[in-house]
C-alpha cells in the first residue's frame, strides 16, 4: 500500500520509510516556491520523531532565502492562528495529527491562517519535479523563536462574543481532559485556567509524543475518560488528538459521545448570538440539519478536507462550520478546526442552559463508519442501483442521499484506504446500509 500521501491534508508518510529528510526537502521548496517569500511560522506536535522533520522543514523554508519562526510544541489550530494574526506568509505544522506513531506530516499553512486548496496542491505538485532554486549565501532567510503563542490564541478566544467567560467560572465544574500526550498536553489545561475552572483532572498530559492509546479521539480509544465521567467523578471531559484539532466531549453519569456530537452541541453558541448558515463536509451527521432549522438557516455540504469546508466558509462569509469528526470552526477566531475554540464554546452552553437542557434537543441518528483496505475506482453504476438515491454528489468519491438516508463512499485524504460513512434514522437499518456498501466495494 502506499504510505506517502500528498493532498489538502498536506504531505504525509512514515518516518524514515516515505517521510525521509530528501523528500521534507522537496515537498517544503516547493511549497514555499509556490506560496512565495516571506515568513513562515512552524510548529509540531509532541511525536519524537518531531524535531527532526521540523528541522528538515526549517532548513528548506531558510535555503529558498524565506524566514522562518518557530513557535514549538503547539496545537495545529494554535500555528494557523499565528500565521493569521502576525500577517505571516505562511507556515508549516510538523504533525501527522490522528495516524499512528510511526507517521508524520507537514500541514502546509497559506497567507490568512488557512491550510493548501486543492488547486494549491495542483500547483505544488506542478513544481515538485521542475528543479531546486536556492538562495545565495548572503540572502539566505532568518531563523527565530516565538514562545507566546498558546497564550495569543487563548487571549483571543476567551474575548470572543461568543464565549461567556463569566458564566463558565461561576458553574464550579470538575472537567477531565486527555491530551493523548500530544500538543494539547499545556494549551488546553491552560485555556480551562482561563476560562476559570479550577478543577481539572489531567490525563495524559505530558509532553512525550507516545499515545498511551490509540490517538483518534474516539470513545472506545479513551477508556480511563469515558469511565470517569460514567462514574460521575468529573462533569465534564474533553479529549483531543495529537495535534489538538479536533474535540471529543462527554458527561456526567453519561460518559462520551460519539464525534459527531462536537459540532452540534457547539454550534448554538455562536447561532444564538450571529445568525449564519453552516458549512461542514458531506460525511457530517444530520443531527446539524436539525439545529439549522431550530434557527433557521441552511446547511451547504463540501467534500471531506478541512480546506473545503473552510474555503466554502470564506466563499458565503459563514460564521460556523467544522466536520462531524470533532472539527469546529469559527472564523473570527481560528479559520481552521479548533479543539480550544470547540471547548469554550460547549462550556458556555452548558454553563448558560445547564446539562439536560443541552442534550435533550439531541435527535438521535445512527451513523456507522468502516474502512476497507481497497484502493481503486468506486463502482458507481453499482453503488446507484443499489441505494437508489433522491441525490448524488460525486465531488468526492461518492455520496448517496436518500429520503431518510446517505451512503458516502471516498478515498481518505489521509490514509491509503476507502473510508464508509452511512447514516439513518434506525440502528438496523444503517448496519445494512454499511453491510451493503461494504460488499460492493470488496467484490468489485
Amino acid at each position: 500500500m502506499k504510505r506517502l500521501l500528498f493532498t489538502v491534508s498536506g504531505l504525509r508518510g512514515v518516518v524514515g520509510e516515505t517521510l525521509t529528510p530528501d523528500v521534507i526537502l522537496k515537498y517544503t521548496h516547493a511549497f514555499v516556491r509556490s506560496n512565495g517569500q516571506g515568513v513562515y511560522f512552524i510548529g509540531r506536535d509532541t511525536r519524537p520523531h518531531g524535531e527532526m522533520v521540523k528541522s528538515a522543514t526549517v532548513s528548506a523554508i531558510l535555503a529558498t532565502g524565506s524566514d522562518a519562526v518557530d513557535v514549538g510544541i503547539v496545537p495545529t489550530p494554535t500555528l494557523l492562528f499565528m500565521v493569521r494574526e502576525k500577517k505571516a506568509h505562511g507556515g508549516v505544522v510538523v504533525t501527522a495529527s490522528h495516524n499512528p506513531i510511526e507517521w508524520n506530516a507537514l500541514k502546509l499553512v497559506k497567507s490568512g491562517g488557512v491550510f493548501t486548496f486543492r488547486e494549491d496542491v495542483l500547483n505544488i505538485k506542478k513544481i515538485l519535479d521542475s528543479g531546486y532554486e536556492w538562495a545565495n549565501w548572503d540572502s539566505v532567510g532568518k531563523y527565530a523563536t516565538y514562545e507566546r503563542a498558546i497564550e495569543d490564541h487563548i487571549d483571543k478566544i476567551v474575548s470572543s462574543p461568543y464565549v461567556d467567560v463569566d458564566a463558565i467560572r461561576q458553574t464550579g465544574f470538575r472537567v477531565a481532559v486527555d491530551a493523548v500526550n500530544g500538543a494539547n498536553f499545556h494549551a488546553l489545561p491552560r485555556l480551562l485556567e482561563r476560562l476559570g475552572i479550577r478543577d481539572i483532572m489531567k490525563l495524559n498530559c505530558e509532553p512525550t509524543g507516545i499515545f498511551p492509546h490509540p490517538p483518534e479521539p474516539k470513545k472506545e480509544n479513551l477508556k480511563e475518560l469515558d469511565e470517569i465521567l460514567t462514574e460521575g467523578k468529573a462533569d465534564i471531559g474533553f479529549a483531543t488528538d495529537p495535534d489538538g484539532d479536533r474535540l471529543l466531549v462527554g458527561f456526567k453519569g453519561m460518559g462520551l459521545l460519539t464525534e459527531e456530537h462536537t459540532i452540534v452541541l457547539a454550534a448554538p453558541a455562536v447561532l444564538s448570538v450571529r445568525k449564519t448558515d453552516i458549512v461542514v463536509n458531506l460525511s457530517t451527521s444530520m443531527m446539524i440539519e436539525d439545529v439549522a432549522r431550530e434557527f433557521g438557516v441552511q446547511v451547504l455540504r463540501t467534500p471531506v478536507g478541512e480546506a473545503n469546508v473552510v474555503q466554502k466558509i470564506q466563499e458565503i462569509k459563514s460564521a460556523f462550520g467544522g466536520e462531524g469528526n470533532g472539527g469546529v470552526i469559527v472564523p473570527e477566531i481560528n479559520a481552521t478546526r479548533d479543539s480550544l475554540v470547540g471547548t469554550s464554546l460547549i462550556l458556555t452552553r452548558v454553563a448558560k442552559e445547564g446539562i439536560e437542557r443541552v442534550l435533550g434537543g439531541i435527535k438521535n441518528y445512527y451513523l456507522l463508519k468502516d474502512r476497507v483496505e481497497v484502493r481503486k475506482e468506486i463502482p458507481v453504476e453499482k453503488m446507484i442501483e443499489e441505494f437508489k438515491p433522491q441525490w448524488i454528489d460525486t465531488s468526492d468519491g461518492l455520496y448517496l442521499r436518500g429520503e431518510n438516508f446517505w451512503v458516502h463512499v471516498r478515498p481518505s485524504n489521509t490514509e491509503p484506504i476507502m473510508r464508509i460513512y452511512v447514516e439513518s434514522a434506525e440502528r438496523g437499518f444503517s448496519e445494512q446500509l454499511l453491510e451493503r456498501a461494504r460488499a460492493i466495494l470488496l467484490q468489485s
